[in-house]
C-alpha cells in the first residue's frame, strides 16, 4: 500500500457470530498487508506508529443480543476512521447502537460472498479516500484554496453516480485545477483472472463527440506508456522529445483538428492496490484557462510547462477520481447483481403461471412511463411533482416483484383457467359417458322385453319407437352436458342456468353396486354456479393473498435508503381510493402516488392482456372505458388516468405486442 502502509494500516474485523463461510471467505480472499482480527479491542495489540482503518464486517444478531456492548466499543473507538457492514436479517427500530454515518450497507447472510467481498472492498476504498483528504495538507503543503478546491471535487466525484457523468466531471474538473486546454480520459479494460492488455479512450475535452477505441498498454504512445509503468509523464514540449524517447507523440489528432499540442501532462489513476484502473492526459497548460487560443496562439507563449505544484495537485485528484469510478463500477456491479435477482424472480413467478408471462415487465412499462410523464409536467395537479432517477427505479423494482407473492399461492388455483379443475371435468365427462350407457343399455331391456312380448308384425313400429326414445334421451344428455361445459367457461353465468344446473344435480344414475349418484356432485355444482371468473370464494381469497406474501417477501430485504419504500408500494396495487381495496382497505391519503400508478397499469394489462387462455383480450378503447369507470366511482386516480390516456402511454400496448418487454429493457 505504498508510503501510506507506513502509518496506516488496514484491518478486516468479522464479528465471532458472523457465520463462518462469510469468515472464511473474507480471511482468504483478501491480501495478508491486511490486518484480519476478531475483536475491535484487538486493535491495541497494533503499534504505537500505526493508525487503523477499520471496516468492520458485524451480524446483525449480535446487535440484537448485544446493544449496550456495542455501544461502548464505538464510543471507546471513537476517533477511528471505520466502515461497518452489517450482515443477516434486518434490524427494527432502536435495535441499532451503531451510528449511521459509520453503517456502510447492510446484506442478508444469504447474498452471495463475493457481493460481501466487494461490500468490504468499498469500505477500503473509501477509507482511503478519507485518508487522502486528511494527509492532502500535510502531505502537499496546498494552500487553502487548492484543499478546498480538492475537497469540492472530492464531493462532487463522491456524489456522482452516473458513469457518464463522472467521467466528464473528472475530465472537467481536472482541466479546471490546473488550467489546461484540452484532455483525455482513459479506463483500464479488465477481464477477470487476466492482466490488462489495453486502455478504452472515453472522452476528449477537444472533440466532444469522439469514439470509443481501445489502446494498447505498451511504450508505443503516451498514455500507454503511463498505463504499462505507472509513473506520470510531464513533457514541456511534445515536439521536442529525445530521439531515444521510449514513447512518441503522435500528431493525427493535431492534423485532423487543426490544432497544435505543446505541453502535456499525463497521470495514471490507481486504486489502494495500486493497480492502474486508468490514464489522465491534460494538453497545454493555459496562461489564462478561460481564454480561448488561437492556433497561433497555442505555438506562443499562451501556453506554459505542467508545475510540480500542478502535478501534486492533479495526482491527489486523480487518487481520488479513481477511488470515484472504481466505486462506481463495483456499485455498478452490484446493481447487475440486483437487477439480475429482480429479473430472475420475475422470472421464477411467470414460470409458475405461464398465462401471464411478461405481465410484470408491462406493468413496469407502463408504470415508469406515466412517471416520467407526470415529472415533466409544467402545469395541471402534477406541476410540482418531480421523481429522481432512484425513485423511477424504486417504482420499476417495486413494478417488476409486485406479484411475487404468487409464489405462495398454490398452482393449480394459480393457474386455474376455467370454474372446474381439468380432473374435476374429466370425471363428470366419464360420469355422463356412463350415464349415457346405462340409458342405452335400460332402453335396450326395455326393448328386447316388449319385442318378446309382441307379433313380429310389431317390429317395426317398436324399432321406430325405441329408436325415437334413445334419441331424445341422448338429446336430454347432451343438452346437459353442454350446459356444463359452457357454464364452465369463465363468461358470466348466463340467467337461468343456474336453475339448470340445479335440476341436473337432482337427477341420479344407479351404478352397478346399487349406490345412488348425482348426475353433478355438490362442489361441482357451486363450482359451476360462480356467477363471473373461474374462482369460488376460499379461492379468491388465496390469490388476493399474493399481495400479503408480497409484502413480507420484499419488507425482508435490506433495501437501500433510495429504495425502502419498494414494500410499500408493492403493497398497495390493490388498493382502491374509496377503501374498498385489499388487504389493508387502505383510504386515498395512504395509498403513495407511485402505488396509483402501479394501480392503473396493472389494471390495464390484465384488461388487454393477449396470452391468457381463460379470458379474451380487451380492446385498449374499450380498456380505457373500464379504467374510466374506476375513476368515476372513486377507486383510481383520475387524474393520473388522465395523463395515461392524453399522453398515449397506453398505446405502448402495440410496441410491447409487436416486439415484446426487450422494447424496455
Amino acid at each position: 500500500m505504498g508510503e501510506q502502509a507506513k502509518k496506516f494500516r488496514y484491518c478486516l474485523i468479522v464479528s465471532p457470530q458472523c457465520p463462518d463461510v462469510i469468515k472464511n471467505y473474507l480471511f482468504e480472499t483478501f491480501d495478508k498487508q491486511i490486518l484480519r482480527l476478531n475483536l475491535i479491542e484487538d486493535l491495541h495489540n497494533l503499534n504505537e506508529d500505526e493508525f487503523p482503518l477499520v471496516v468492520w464486517v458485524i451480524s446483525s444478531q449480535d446487535l440484537k443480543n448485544y446493544p449496550a456492548d456495542f455501544d461502548r466499543q464505538v464510543q471507546q473507538h471513537a476517533s477511528l476512521l471505520l466502515k461497518i457492514i452489517i450482515v443477516g436479517d434486518a434490524l427494527a427500530p432502536g435495535e441499532n447502537p451503531l451510528p449511521a454515518d459509520s453503517i456502510l450497507i447492510h446484506l442478508t447472510s444469504t447474498q452471495a460472498l463475493e457481493t460481501i467481498r466487494q461490500s468490504v472492498k468499498i469500505g477500503f476504498d473509501l477509507l482511503r479516500g478519507d485518508i487522502e483528504r486528511i494527509n492532502l495538507q500535510s502531505r502537499l503543503a496546498l494552500s487553502y484554496r487548492d484543499i478546498r478546491r480538492l475537497t469540492d471535487v472530492g464531493q462532487a466525484l463522491a456524489n456522482e453516480k452516473d458513469f457518464d457523468k463522472l467521467i466528464d466531471l473528472i475530465l472537467q474538473k481536472a482541466r479546471e485545477l490546473v488550467s489546461a486546454d484540452g484532455g483525455s480520459i482513459y479506463i483500464t479494460e479488465r477481464k477477470k483472472g487476466e492482466a490488462p492488455t489495453h486502455i478504452r479512450f472515453m472522452r476528449s475535452a477537444l472533440v466532444l463527440d469522439a469514439h470509443e477505441f481501445l489502446l494498447p498498454i505498451n511504450r508505443n504512445s503516451i498514455a500507454g506508456y503511463v498505463a504499462l509503468t505507472a509513473q506520470p509523464l510531464m513533457i514541456d514540449n511534445v515536439h521536442d522529445l529525445p530521439k531515444d524517447s521510449e514513447y512518441s507523440f503522435n500528431a493525427e489528432f493535431d492534423r485532423a483538428h487543426n490544432y497544435y499540442t505543446k505541453s502535456m501532462m499525463v497521470i495514471p489513476m490507481k486504486n489502494h492496490r495500486g493497480d492502474v484502473i486508468g490514464v489522465l492526459q491534460l494538453i497545454n497548460k493555459k496562461v489564462q484557462f478561460n481564454r480561448k487560443l488561437t492556433l497561433e496562439e497555442l505555438k506562443s507563449d499562451q501556453v506554459i510547462s505542467f508545475t510540480q505544484k500542478d502535478y501534486e495537485i492533479l495526482a491527489a485528484m486523480a487518487g481520488q477520481a479513481a477511488i470515484a469510478i472504481e466505486n462506481n463500477i463495483l456499485l455498478g456491479e452490484i446493481q447487475n447483481l440486483f437487477e439480475g435477482f429482480v429479473k430472475a424472480s420475475v422470472t421464477a413467478i411467470e414460470q409458475r403461471d405461464p398465462t401471464t408471462s411478461g405481465h410484470s415487465f408491462r406493468v413496469a412499462d407502463y408504470a415508469v412511463s406515466l412517471a416520467e410523464t407526470v415529472d415533466r409536467a409544467r402545469s395541471g395537479p402534477f406541476e410540482a411533482i418531480k421523481f429522481t432517477q432512484e425513485q423511477l427505479r424504486e417504482l420499476r423494482y417495486a413494478s417488476l416483484l409486485h406479484d411475487f407473492g404468487k409464489v405462495g399461492v398454490r398452482e393449480h388455483v394459480l393457474v386455474k383457467a376455467k370454474k372446474l379443475y381439468p380432473a374435476e371435468l374429466e370425471l363428470i365427462t366419464m360420469r355422463f359417458n356412463y350415464i349415457r350407457k346405462a340409458i342405452e343399455a335400460d332402453i335396450h331391456k326395455k326393448h328386447l322385453a316388449a319385442l318378446k312380448n309382441s307379433d313380429r308384425s310389431q317390429w317395426p313400429r317398436l324399432e321406430a319407437e325405441f329408436a325415437a326414445e334413445l334419441a331424445e334421451k341422448y338429446r336430454e344428455i347432451d343438452q346437459m352436458f353442454d350446459a356444463i361445459l359452457s357454464a364452465n367457461e369463465p363468461s358470466v353465468l348466463e340467467e337461468g342456468s343456474f336453475e339448470f344446473l340445479k335440476s341436473i344435480a337432482e337427477r341420479t344414475v344407479e351404478l352397478p353396486n346399487k349406490q345412488i349418484i348425482p348426475f353433478l356432485r355438490q362442489n361441482e355444482l357451486l363450482s359451476l354456479s360462480i356467477r363471473k371468473g373461474t374462482l369460488d370464494e376460499k379461492e379468491r381469497r388465496e390469490i388476493e393473498s399474493h399481495v400479503v406474501h408480497t409484502y413480507n417477501f420484499l419488507v425482508q430485504i435490506p433495501w437501500t435508503r433510495e429504495l425502502r419504500n419498494i414494500p410499500d408500494i408493492a403493497h398497495g396495487h390493490h388498493e382502491k381510493l374509496d377503501g374498498s381495496g385489499y388487504p389493508l382497505r387502505l383510504s386515498a391519503e395512504n395509498i403513495s402516488l407511485q402505488t396509483r400508478m402501479m394501480t392503473i397499469a396493472d389494471i390495464y394489462d390484465a384488461l388487454t392482456a393477449w396470452d391468457r387462455p381463460y379470458k379474451k383480450a380487451v380492446p385498449p378503447e374499450k380498456a380505457l372505458d373500464i379504467l374510466k369507470l374506476e375513476a368515476r366511482d372513486g377507486h383510481i386516480d383520475s387524474n393520473l388516468l388522465d395523463v395515461f390516456i392524453d399522453a398515449g402511454i397506453f398505446k405502448r400496448i402495440e410496441q410491447i405486442r409487436e416486439f415484446g418487454h426487450d422494447v424496455v429493457f
